[in-house]
């Protein structure tokens, strides 16, 4: 990456659209005042099956209406007219996420230019991304990569582009769950435990706990397609044995928590991201959730001594 004079990062994401767009990002109301279709998940929710059915139609530039059709064009014009209307649909979706970037970027001044193959990757892969919740989330990447070039590999970026609304809202309440002890990066998914080598516990049914994710709303399908798209790792991971009296400090969205354990052997399960699953984490507005935080100090109270930091 080459040395740039020092810009903020809007005027950078400026100096970006003007090299990709051919000019000036429009404000996000004028872009939106586009005759292209609306995204489908801002159709209404109780619109008709007809209504629908009209407007997928109408995104992929066919015809419904005999007289549509007979208009005086020729099936090589019909096919033109489809191929300019999804080019001119590419066109706003670039457009719209880089109007989104705009309220993601910050005032600060950062000498370091984008890699150019990167940002064409970029553009290219964000032509087809119609929904809005999505455009959003493609719009806090490009606004990291300006502020810190190499934020985000090109690897992120091609999965992230397999990845619909439904997948995002599973990352979503994965990272509200999502905790860790200091020094580890990133944060994993906590949800049992086990004892080892106390037979005394074994016999008294308190070797081992474990909690049931899908009552603070991470069901088990959604782990497995979290693993399946590589966000998660394929299989639970346990923790090396911690000695007796250890201390840790867990780290908990905001919240800090103190503890140590009471015995020898103690073993932590978790789920762990992968490093395309830690890179896109920062960008998720997720809040924690104190039901499950409040059940997983309930849960490991029998084997770690939890104390609020002085």
């Amino acid at each position: 990456m080459t040395k740039v004079q020092s810009l903020s990062g809007q005027q950078k994401l400026r100096q970006l659209a003007r090299k990709q767009l051919g000019g000036d990002l429009q404000s996000a109301g004028t872009v939106r005042q586009s005759t292209a279709p609306l995204p489908l998940d801002e159709l209404q929710g109780n619109a008709s099956f007809i209504d629908k059915h009209q407007q997928l139609s109408s995104r992929a530039g066919v015809a419904l209406t005999e007289q549509e059709l007979f208009a005086g064009f020729t099936l090589a014009e019909r096919a033109n007219r489809r191929i300019q209307m999804r080019q001119e649909q590419q066109q706003l979706n670039l457009e719209r996420v880089m109007t989104l970037a705009l309220d993601y970027c910050t005032e600060m001044q950062t000498s370091q230019d984008v890699d150019p193959d990167w940002f064409s990757a970029y553009c290219e892969l964000v032509l087809d991304i119609s929904s809005h919740s999505m455009q959003k989330l493609w719009a806090k990447i490009l606004a990291g990569e300006i502020s810190g070039p190499g934020s985000f590999s090109l690897k992120t970026l091609l999965l992230l582009k397999q990845m619909n609304h439904k997948d995002a809202i599973a990352l979503q309440l994965a990272a509200s769950l999502s905790c860790r002890i200091k020094s580890q990066e990133p944060a994993h998914i906590y949800f049992g435990y086990v004892q080892q080598g106390s037979l005394w516990r074994w016999l008294a049914g308190k070797s081992r706990g474990m909690l049931n994710l899908s009552q603070f709303g991470l069901t088990y399908p959604q782990i497995l397609n979290l693993i399946d798209l590589g966000l998660l790792h394929q299989s639970e991971i346990e923790s090396g044995e911690l000695g007796k009296n250890q201390q840790l400090q867990w780290y908990y969205h905001q919240q800090l928590l103190q503890g140590r354990t009471k015995h020898q052997g103690l073993v932590l399960q978790y789920y762990k991201f992968t490093s395309i699953g830690a890179e896109l984490l920062p960008l998720l507005s997720s809040q924690p959730n104190p039901q499950y935080w409040q059940a997983l100090q309930q849960l490991l109270a029998d084997v770690i001594v939890f104390h609020q930091p002085g």
